[in-house]
């Protein structure tokens, strides 16, 4: 993970952007908040390896 995104340099608020648009995308196809939750630990679980630089 930590490899195939290092280039990108994502940013702390690009992360948020992503998060925001994932939780509309969840919401918009009914995903019940138990199942978000969970999919919100998974995907916050990777951040370290993605968000790589400080703003």
């Amino acid at each position: 993970m930590k490899d195939s995104h290092a280039h990108l340099n994502i940013t702390e608020s690009e992360w948020q952007a992503m998060a925001a648009d994932f939780k509309k995308t969840l919401d918009k196809f009914e995903v019940p908040e138990k199942e978000q939750s969970e999919l919100f630990v998974i995907v916050e679980s990777t951040k370290p390896d993605i968000v790589i630089s400080k703003e």
